[in-house]
């Protein structure tokens, strides 16, 4: 039993290795399992390739430990050790992590950028999607955390989509805000995790291959 444990322990450090203060971790949703939301999310935005691509997250490591800076419906903005992190992400049928391994390709400020989103921990999660700064959602975080060398934004707003492959706005969507007493902010200024997974700054660099075992 020592043996397969120690074996474990190897491979997730092997497999985590490779991560880089600041890189991005994209999580793609198991259509099979997943929630209406992140359906949702799926339906109205278009992932790398063809990966169903519905939550990104940062990759902080601090004296020689990884962790994890994101945004989540039930934890608000957060930091978390990278092996909850990945217990916590969306799984493949075998078990495997269904995450990609993002890295912010040219200038970019490191050490800044991940203060910046250091600086929002404790702070709400953005039901709303709105483009305020007392509440975030998880590409927002990394969309107004990330500055280059000059102190400017890597990833600009971008038009907001809560449309489907034909324009048409997703019935969960126009429901979604119709209880909150709101329109559907389609096209307003924001951004979401399957588009920076398509930036021209951002480098994918594979998955990570570690298996969790519940």
């Amino acid at each position: 039993m020592l043996g397969l444990l120690g074996s474990i322990a190897a491979a997730m450090a092997q497999n985590t290795a490779k991560l880089r203060n600041g890189d991005l971790l994209f999580c793609c949703a198991n259509m099979k399992t997943a929630s209406s939301f992140s359906r949702s999310i799926v339906a109205s935005t278009k992932g790398r390739g063809s990966n169903d691509i519905n939550h990104v997250a940062i990759v902080c490591i601090e004296r020689g430990a990884t962790f994890i800076i994101e945004a989540t419906g039930d934890k608000g903005v957060w930091m978390c050790p990278i092996d909850t992190f990945i217990s916590r992400a969306p799984k493949a049928d075998d078990g495997t992590p269904l995450l990609l391994h993002g890295r912010i390709k040219g200038d970019v400020d490191i050490s800044t950028s991940i203060a910046n989103a250091k600086s929002r921990i404790g702070l709400k999660y953005d039901r709303l999607f709105s483009n305020t700064d007392d509440e975030f959602y998880c590409s927002e975080l990394v969309q107004k955390s990330f500055v280059d060398g000059k102190g400017g934004l890597i990833f600009e707003p971008i038009p907001m989509s809560f449309h489907d492959a034909n324009g048409t706005i997703l019935p969960y969507w126009t429901e979604y805000y119709a209880k909150r007493g709101l329109e559907v902010p389609e096209g307003k200024d924001g951004s979401n995790p399957a588009a920076l997974s398509n930036h021209k700054r951002v480098k994918i660099l594979g998955r990570i291959q570690k298996t969790i075992h519940n």
